[in-house]
């Protein structure tokens, strides 16, 4: 899907210097499919909501301009280990806090071309979370989602998958296959309708894949 969204996703190369430590750090596996985003869209405003040891910070800030930056949102007050005292430190603005107006109040309407929600999955936590970061994103920018996946369902830990289902009626979300990832872009209900579309009609019946023949990503 992503390699007909992006000129060049497939031969855009991305890489990693370190491993993510701790058990919330995003997978290597999702966090490539964020860096080919990025890379193929070279973001220059980036927000990160729910950045626990900084991993995924320092990944983008490596696959980006100098001249851009990113904010990253968490309440822990330690936040960043990641990043700290790194080259790449200037490029990112630790904000400590939850998710709240007053976290935000100094972001304009449309100001990031780049957001990633990765904090409190319950469904009243992403649903509150995503209400309040949309209307920063600008018409151009993507919208990711981490964790939409099928855990958490009976114990309320993950409502991501339920409250998506329930966004993507009146918006174009996408399913990152062979990630953890959900995808939004503004543009896709407009000028970019068509391409969206198009790169999420299924292709074959998925009772009917030859697995020699599917080229569809794996994670």
């Amino acid at each position: 899907m992503l390699s007909e969204l992006f000129d060049n996703f497939e031969s855009q190369p991305v890489t990693f210097h370190q491993f993510p430590r701790g058990a919330w750090s995003t997978p290597l596996a999702d966090v490539a499919s964020l860096l080919k985003v990025i890379v193929c869209s070279q973001p220059k405003r980036l927000m990160e909501v729910g950045s626990f040891r900084g991993y995924t910070a320092l990944y983008l800030a490596q696959h980006i301009a100098s001249d851009a930056k990113i904010i990253t949102v968490d309440q822990y007050p330690d936040h960043g280990e990641a990043y700290r005292n790194t080259p790449y430190s200037f490029m990112i603005e630790r904000r400590v806090g939850k998710t709240n107006e007053e976290i935000f109040q100094q972001d304009l309407p449309g100001s990031y071309d780049f957001i990633f929600l990765d904090a409190d999955h319950s469904y009243a936590s992403v649903k509150h979370d995503t209400e309040l970061l949309l209307p920063l994103l600008s018409p151009n920018g993507f919208f990711l989602w981490h964790d939409y996946a099928n855990w958490g369902y009976f114990d309320g830990k993950n409502g991501v998958p339920e409250y998506l289902k329930e966004l993507s009626e009146r918006l174009p979300i996408a399913h990152i296959i062979g990630s953890d990832l959900a995808i939004y872009s503004p543009a896709w209900a407009g000028e970019q309708k068509q391409l969206y579309l198009k790169a999420t009609q299924p292709k074959v019946n998925p009772n009917q894949v030859d697995v020699w023949e599917t080229t569809s990503l794996r994670g």
